[in-house]
């Protein structure tokens, strides 16, 4: 205990540790902070900082509610609509939204892609070029999945701002394709068309995948019963708290799968720059015992800050439970504090660890950052778990019955993490121990790795 609690204290007082918890509060701030307060506050008849698709999760729906949010549903004709406006609008600009690797990207096409994407926007209107560029106000609904035709809307009297909704638009001439749209393609071959436009876009993320598809314009209004239902799933199923934890935990998630790599390498470099490996080396402690402690305070020190960033959702919560008199899980976070992060962050920690350790040298951070964005780039922000996924996603206070269906996938995925994580400290330890004997330096591995790389790919010299 004692050599843990002085790992534990040279990891405090270490500038790195204070950078790495500066990153976290940042993230925290940029994404989760005030979430909770808003939904409460929301609960309690107060109004939104933003624009919302969906309704208040916490507030009990009435049938006298003007609206009782949305849900996304494969509907064929909101999905076509939707997604030729969009098109439309980023042909004109020659601006494609995309996100490679979950960063913002815009995409301008050659004069011949563009020509071919004129040709899908004429196929899929039957409508020619000038036709499409002398398009009516109302040609697409007001509110089109995502996209807001602001055009179309009018202030009352007071001053209140009247969107017309889908359907109200319909002009006498219904049947004229020129006055609102109407696909003139089937909905098998319009598909057949976005996969087209993926790859003349050349980037993932962009608009027209089937998943984004349904993100952006597969959005529909829920109903009386659905929403009930909704809300009892929150206060019944997810007691209130659950919901937040996982959004909680799926920002925290994507500072938590990079950062602490940094923390790792620069402790066990600093050693050595200090000369401290000789003094560690020489100590009589097992290798395992003093690698072990080391690695749990490592972990110790980055979660400590995780739990309690997230006390600013638990208190509020549990206070507006008994306030309500709605029974609340006060162990929502810390449950999957533990069961969605710790698996990553001991991942983590050993690869920073095992690739320290073997070379002297900070190349764990080079490959903890290659396996963080291929991470963030291959997996979607809910219910894309695969077996390897390095950090869950669930960017969203709903999504309870997702979790349901995933459940074993996601067990199976943090159990794998584990493991990971325990082949690198078993490996961790067999070189920490070869190394206090002299038996193995970073110099003959780098020596191995040249021989290697130089059979694999021979230099030929010319004369």
């Amino acid at each position: 205990m004692k050599l843990y609690l002085t790992e534990c204290k040279k990891i405090a007082t270490s500038v790195i540790y204070y950078l790495f918890i500066a990153f976290l509060l940042f993230s925290w701030y940029q994404n989760f902070y005030g979430v909770t307060k808003e939904e409460i506050n929301l609960a309690d008849g107060g109004t939104t900082t933003g624009f919302s698709f969906d309704r208040p999760l916490l507030a009990k729906p009435s049938v006298d509610d003007e609206s009782f949010g949305s849900k996304t549903v494969e509907n064929s004709e909101k999905i076509m609509t939707g997604a030729t406006d969009a098109l439309l609008r980023e042909y004109i600009n020659n601006s494609y939204d995309t996100y490679p690797l979950g960063y913002y990207k815009v995409v301008s096409l050659s004069e011949a892609k563009q020509e071919r994407v004129l040709e899908i926007l004429c196929e899929i209107t039957g409508l020619t070029e000038e036709q499409l560029n002398n398009l009516p106000e109302d040609y697409f609904p007001a509110i089109n999945g995502t996209i807001i035709h602001f055009g179309a809307s009018q202030a009352d009297g007071n001053g209140s701002l009247n969107i017309t909704m889908e359907g109200e638009n319909k002009s006498s001439s219904e049947n004229d394709k020129t006055k609102q749209f109407s696909s003139q393609v089937t909905y098998e071959h319009f598909k057949e068309l976005m996969s087209e436009m993926e790859e003349i876009i050349g980037e993932n993320g962009s608009k027209y995948s089937m998943d984004m598809l349904l993100a952006y314009f597969g959005i529909t209004e829920m109903n009386y019963d659905e929403a009930l239902a909704e809300y009892q799933q929150t206060i019944n199923n997810d007691r209130v708290t659950n919901g937040f934890a996982r959004l909680f935990c799926d920002y925290i998630g994507q500072v938590l799968g990079l950062y602490p790599v940094f923390l790792i390498v620069v402790i066990w470099l600093k050693d050595r720059r200090h000369r401290m490996d000789e003094l560690i080396f020489s100590k009589s402690i097992s290798p395992a015992k003093l690698l072990l402690v080391r690695y749990m305070a490592n972990i110790t020190m980055i979660l400590l800050p995780v739990i309690l960033l997230s006390l600013e959702s638990l208190i509020p919560l549990i206070g507006f439970g008994s306030k309500m008199s709605i029974s609340v899980d006060g162990f929502a976070f810390i449950k999957y504090i533990l069961w969605w992060l710790l698996p990553t962050v001991m991942v983590v920690t050993a690869l920073g660890t095992f690739f320290t350790l073997l070379t002297d040298s900070p190349i764990a951070i080079l490959i903890q950052f290659l396996w963080w964005m291929i991470d963030r780039g291959i997996t979607g922000l809910s219910g894309d778990t695969c077996l390897f996924t390095l950090m869950v996603r669930h960017n969203t206070l709903r999504g309870y019955e997702i979790i349901q269906k995933n459940f074993e996938l996601i067990c199976l995925n943090r159990l794998c993490m584990t493991g990971i994580s325990v082949l690198f400290i078993v490996f961790s330890i067999w070189i920490f121990s070869r190394r206090r004997k002299g038996k193995i330096n970073a110099a003959n591995v780098y020596a191995k790795w040249f021989e290697f790389v130089k059979g694999k790919f021979p230099v030929v010299h010319k004369n």
